[in-house]
């Protein structure tokens, strides 16, 4: 079964609705933790991101699992990773506020570009992940570019408004995931999943890592974030026996 990185990004942004104190993400990330999640995933934008720099920090010492920082490739968000040290770095497009990311990088056209952001980071020693649709020439041009991982975008799946919709994303899933294991890369999974849909992505056998977002922190907000992890971890069980 793959691992469950819990996404805090809209812990953030509902602390923002508060003015800025309550909820700690830090306090949610050693109960997801705790809970049994596998990995701690955050944002960081000067722009949109719920987040501070002492935020960063304050997870980077609290965090015993894995500490994935995500950031758009530019160069003053790389100086910060580079002095944080995040366990990974996952390269997105720059969110739309306050919605997230709702694509895949285009690393066909921006190549050279994330190859040297990528080249920087991986000077420092902090393995580097690519976020790209489930289409063969991104995640080819992830592996080109130098990057060490890709964490596919499953939103069309996730937001499909129909089954065959959805049956037809959930093939483009597989076949992407089956590509990227091919050219060894680690695959992780993420972008609009619920728990309606973690199940099915933690039945694809090449997924490392499976990234759970808006639909962790609603969920908590009705059952506790230890409840929410636990839940999701049984679904996704449930979905691996399948």
């Amino acid at each position: 079964m793959p691992l469950l990185f819990t996404e805090l990004d809209h812990v953030g942004v509902l602390r923002q609705a508060g003015g800025g104190r309550d909820p700690d993400p830090a306090h949610v990330a050693v109960l997801a933790e705790l809970a049994g999640a596998g990995g701690i995933s955050v944002t960081y934008t000067r722009g949109a991101s719920g987040f501070q720099e002492r935020d960063l920090r304050v997870l980077r010492d609290v965090v015993r699992t894995v500490f994935t920082l995500c950031l758009p490739p530019q160069d003053d968000l790389v100086k910060v990773a580079l002095a944080l040290r995040p366990d990974l770095v996952t390269l997105i497009p720059e969110p739309r506020e306050p919605y997230g990311v709702e694509r895949g990088l285009d690393v066909e056209d921006r190549r050279a570009e994330l190859a040297a952001c990528i080249d920087t980071l991986k000077g420092g020693k902090i393995p580097v992940v690519l976020l790209v649709d489930p289409l063969p020439q991104q995640i080819k041009a992830a592996q080109r570019a130098g990057a060490g991982g890709v964490r596919l975008h499953t939103g069309r799946f996730s937001w499909a408004a129909d089954q065959a919709a959805r049956a037809a994303e959930y093939e483009a899933l597989l076949n992407g995931a089956k590509v990227a294991q091919r050219l060894g890369l680690p695959v992780h999974a993420g972008g609009g999943i619920g728990y309606q849909t973690v199940g099915a992505i933690a039945q694809i056998p090449e997924v490392d890592a499976v990234v759970v977002g808006h639909g962790f922190v609603a969920r908590a907000v009705l059952v506790g974030v230890a409840e929410a992890v636990r839940e999701l971890l049984r679904v996704m069980r449930e979905g691996a026996a399948r």
